[in-house]
């Protein structure tokens, strides 16, 4: 039975846990066509269900809950299981996350229980009475659904795909009857900075009275920060298609289009009745994969904000006229949080200057290498040094690598560090270094400006555009490696400057990148926007 499930089913049941509840007496109530229903419960891990067509006169003393269909549906054989523990644990609505498509290609993750409209759930014996009694037909399915969700006092949403619905999803699916929607599209769901700072602008819209639904292809590790933030998720591989993002955003009140990649969405969106916020983070090089899928004109509902200068620049070498406002995002204020610190153990007492980020040519990996090597060995063996990030670029990595092995007593490589030994590196480290050759507003940068850390960055950074120099942080330029080397020997020979740069670098934090200044900014923008509509 198992191989009728989606690849994504398949790999929730391996985690699933078996509950025992079959003390928990159910009735699945599906009056219109239940083909694949029947089917399915026939599968069943939990077997005191009864199916019925109707409502009156079965709603025997013995019933603890019923299951509503309102449509066609299949069930994993793990579903009544769930439903039944949940009950047993004192729901009264429970729903459930699910898939949909022929192949199941779908995934909707709820964040909350009461934000969609759920063509399937199970209502509490207590409550269904509550809603039959409320309802003008109390046999009438959808009419129940609605009232559940309205009448409940303790929804539960299961976060299992336990439900397969071979139609594609529509937009009630994921948003209530009555709610505004906001609508957000992310090429990625990898924990790259794009998507990552995007996830502050959920709370952001939350407050602002938004439900919030993110479209996005399979999660590559950022997707649970959504769900925590309180948005809905949608996974779908193709979702950079027009196609796929089309009739959700026209049932939208407001759409965050995010990157540059999103351009074929934009281009479609463009001159419609729903306001469009197109939020850029991208660098130059990735306009010449991209360039000829942006629209050469806008619609008054589309405005163009970016993280800042760099970003700005990258979209005006294509189309220079459009106007393109800030947008800098905001990140949590990390040296306030109650974090597990570890000592990572790489400064030996010495100061240590770090650098985070994948390793592609744009990063400038190489230029940073040729930097140490260019200090004077006395100054060098000073100092500690730490690259972090996955080898993209093999030349890059053959930098680092021959580097390490030259100095190995104090020249260091680590392929990736959980979110609280990054936070423990921001804490510990004397500065930052980001030698990219191209990078719009590097987040690792920020978060040391959190911690009141300084960074020598490049010109061809959007940070660098922000920097009092000498004040809190560097710059150095023509992505010259000899002048980042005098930077980092003075910086060497001089940790005290940098600490007392403390204060000047924690006010760039709160001025740029703090959640409120972000909050700031994102809220005029949408009420802007949203105001001409």
């Amino acid at each position: 039975m198992y191989n009728n499930y989606t690849p994504l089913q398949q790999r929730q049941l391996a985690l699933q846990e078996y509950s025992n509840t079959q003390s928990t007496y159910l009735l699945v109530y599906a009056p219109v066509r239940s083909t694949a229903l029947k089917a399915t419960l026939t599968d069943q891990l939990h077997r005191k269900f009864r199916l019925v067509d109707r409502l009156g006169g079965e709603l025997t003393a013995s019933v603890d809950g019923v299951l509503l269909a309102a449509e066609d549906v299949e069930l994993m054989s793990t579903a009544l299981m769930y439903f039944a523990k949940a009950l047993q644990d004192g729901a009264d609505y429970v729903v459930c996350n699910a898939v949909f498509g022929f192949g199941g290609a779908t995934a909707l993750y709820q964040s909350q229980p009461l934000q969609a409209q759920n063509r399937c759930a199970v209502v509490s014996r207590t409550l269904l009475e509550r809603c039959r009694a409320a309802a003008h037909d109390p046999e009438n399915v959808p009419e129940l659904l609605a009232l559940a969700a309205q009448l409940c006092t303790k929804p539960t949403l299961i976060q299992q795909a336990l439900l397969h619905y071979e139609r594609g999803i529509c937009a009630e699916d994921a948003f209530s009857a009555h709610g505004k929607r906001a609508f957000i599209m992310s090429h990625v769901l990898d924990m790259t900075g794009a998507p990552i700072v995007l996830v502050s602008a959920v709370p952001v819209l939350r407050s602002m009275g938004y439900e919030v639904l993110v479209l996005g292809p399979s999660d590559g590790g950022s997707l649970h920060l959504f769900l925590d933030a309180g948005a809905s998720v949608i996974t779908r591989s193709s979702c950079r298609n027009v196609s796929d993002a089309w009739g959700m955003a026209l049932c939208a009140d407001f759409v965050i289009a995010n990157t540059v990649v999103m351009a074929r969405a934009v281009r479609a969106l463009s001159g419609t009745a729903v306001p469009v916020l197109w939020w850029l983070h991208d660098a130059f090089a990735g306009y010449p994969h991209i360039a000829h899928q942006i629209p050469t004109q806008l619609g008054e509902n589309v405005r163009v904000y970016s993280v800042g200068s760099h970003a700005a620049n990258a979209m005006h070498a294509v189309r220079p006229e459009f106007e393109i406002r800030p947008l800098i995002y905001g990140l949590p204020d990390y040296a306030a949080e109650n974090f597990v610190r570890t000592d990572l153990g790489y400064n030996h007492g010495r100061p240590l200057f770090a650098t985070v980020g994948s390793f592609e040519r744009r990063k400038g990996h190489d230029i940073f290498c040729k930097a140490i090597r260019l200090l004077p060995p006395e100054v060098r063996e000073k100092a500690a040094f730490l690259f972090v990030g996955q080898a993209a670029d093999k030349e890059m990595m053959d930098s680092v690598r021959a580097l390490t092995a030259d100095y190995p007593e104090n020249v260091y490589y680590c392929k990736r560090l959980t979110r609280d030994e990054i936070k423990s590196l921001m804490e510990q480290c004397t500065g930052l270094v980001c030698a990219s050759r191209d990078d719009p507003m590097p987040t690792f940068v920020t978060e040391g400006l959190i911690f009141g850390k300084p960074s020598i960055v490049s010109e061809h950074t959007g940070t660098a555009g922000l920097i009092s120099e000498g004040q809190n942080g560097f710059v150095y330029h023509d992505d010259d490696p000899q002048q980042l080397a005098v930077l980092l020997e003075h910086a060497i020979e001089h940790p005290e400057e940098l600490a007392s740069m403390r204060t000047e670098c924690r006010k760039m934090y709160e001025q740029y990148y703090s959640k409120e200044a972000f909050e700031q900014t994102l809220r005029a923008a949408v009420e802007d926007l949203t105001a001409k509509k």
